[in-house]
């Protein structure tokens, strides 16, 4: 059955990405975009204008959301000369979302702005996660114009894999050197891909933290880890803790492993912490140590066997419930820790650090900078490209990135967001958050890095279950991969 699943593999990848070689011609696009990016201001000055943080008007509700009442940054960017002759009679442009936009009130707020600001309506498609990049390959394939903005969740493989293929349009133009300060450079390298072409904006990040228990440490005799190598022994002592005292379904550490994204996540931020990378000379490579640390986190630690069950949000639901003593998730969870609708439990009684540093390297926080963005399909009218560029020249800009941390407490891809006072006063840990985005890495992926994630959940999972040791699941793991690069 194995041997199946890896040859299934290989087809898929075969038949996807054989013809779509990554030596691509570095020529400018063929089309030219007629608008001034710096004017009237240059690029910079634009896009890092403040309004003010404004209660949101009535008018500036729409997709359904309730936003009317709250807070957002509603003036601030500036659109750039030659905007309107360059889009011609756009109206509306049409973008794939991930999941509802109930769960998106930043998004919603940042495009019910842009609306007001240019008079093009964004037709959002609200999508589940599992169908958002068969539906963008399909559209792609096509050469469809139905949508014009594809929506890319995995920037660091999944523009390597469009932008291969001339499937999306490079915006160079948008990232002049004085922008790139702007943004942590892991999350500049997400935006590029193996060419070096840029294709996209930064919408918004997904960094990993370590959430805790205070009151499980202490009980159990242990301090706040400083790295992940300390994480593993500080979750087994908090796990025998529990289990004696809390009784069953109660654990040291969960994090969620049951998809291949959210292993890709925690193999990325425990990677990037030993200051390495995973892609060497166009090829996925697993570095033996950062194996056995991950998987350590199970067979010498305290990490609950059930975490290969979870998705993203099932972890921190979890440990949300008074299961677990620690957590690998998501900075909104730090938003949603602290409503005691959601958190009831533990109100009072958890906290929050940037993740791990890794033994004799030092460094917190690093963690996947790979910014959740769109990217503009290359088949649709150069007028409609057009009107696409200015959405993602908004998306990136201060004003939006604001509204992005604000308003739905996601992690803003602009650095000097953090100080702003209304952030410093009014959200979750801002200097835990800018400690983390700060450090976020990032690199460009070959292809078959979608096919080899599967293969390390695979392994992973088997490791977990004590259906093979670390050092014969290592071993299979490169071996499997390396025959499909």
């Amino acid at each position: 059955m194995k041997v199946m699943k890896i040859f299934l593999l290989l087809v898929i990848v075969t038949i996807s990405f054989a013809p779509l070689t990554l030596t691509v011609a570095s020529e400018p696009p063929v089309e030219t975009i007629d608008i001034d990016w710096n004017s009237p201001a240059s690029v910079f000055e634009r896009i890092t204008g403040q309004g003010p943080v404004e209660v949101i008007p009535k008018e500036l509700e729409d997709y359904g959301v309730k936003l009317a009442g709250k807070k957002a940054m509603l003036t601030g960017y500036v659109l750039p000369d030659g905007w309107k002759k360059a889009i011609g009679g756009v109206k509306k442009l049409v973008l794939t979302n991930s999941g509802s936009l109930v769960h998106d009130p930043a998004t919603v707020i940042n495009a019910t702005i842009f609306e007001k600001m240019t008079g093009v309506h964004l037709e959002l498609i609200e999508m589940k996660d599992a169908l958002i990049w068969p539906k963008t390959l399909a559209a792609a394939m096509s050469k469809s114009t139905d949508v014009d903005l594809f929506y890319v969740d995995r920037a660091m493989i999944d523009t390597s894999i469009l932008s291969s293929a001339g499937w999306i349009y490079p915006v160079d133009e948008l990232f002049p050197p004085e922008v790139h300060k702007l943004y942590p450079a892991g999350v500049l390298m997400s935006m590029s891909a193996m060419d070096g072409h840029f294709y996209a904006a930064p919408l918004t990040l997904w960094g990993e933290y370590l959430f805790y228990r205070p009151s499980w440490l202490e009980k159990a005799g242990v301090g706040v880890p400083d790295t992940w190598q300390e994480l593993v022994g500080a979750s087994k002592k908090v796990d025998s803790w529990a289990r004696a005292n809390k009784g069953p379904g109660h654990t040291g550490m969960v994090c969620s492993v049951g998809d291949p994204d959210s292993v890709y996540r925690l193999w990325a931020a425990i990677t990037y912490a030993k200051d390495v990378k995973i892609e060497k000379n166009g090829k996925v490579m697993m570095d033996p140590e950062v194996w056995n640390l991950m998987t350590d986190l199970w067979v010498k630690g305290g990490t609950a066997t059930e975490s290969i069950e979870y998705n993203w949000p099932d972890a921190p639901e979890v440990f949300a419930k008074d299961k677990a003593g620690f957590l690998v998730g998501g900075s909104v969870f730090m938003k949603n820790f602290g409503n005691p609708e959601y958190a009831g439990m533990i109100q009072g009684d958890w906290e929050v650090i940037p993740s791990p540093a890794w033994r004799g390297v030092g460094i917190h926080g690093r963690s996947l900078g790979e910014p959740d963005t769109w990217a503009i399909n290359n088949f649709i009218s150069t007028e409609k490209k057009a009107a696409a560029m200015l959405w993602i020249d908004f998306l990136r800009s201060y004003q939006a990135q604001f509204n992005e941390l604000y308003v739905e407490g996601n992690e803003s891809c602009m650095i000097t967001v953090y100080d702003h006072p209304v952030i410093k006063a009014e959200v979750e840990y801002p200097d835990v958050r800018a400690e983390a985005v700060a450090q976020h890495m990032g690199e460009p992926f070959p292809p078959q890095t979608e096919a080899a994630l599967e293969m390390v959940k695979e392994y992973l999972h088997k490791v977990i279950m004590g259906q093979i040791d670390q050092a014969s699941a290592l071993k299979a793991l490169q071996k499997d991969i390396n025959e499909m690069q």
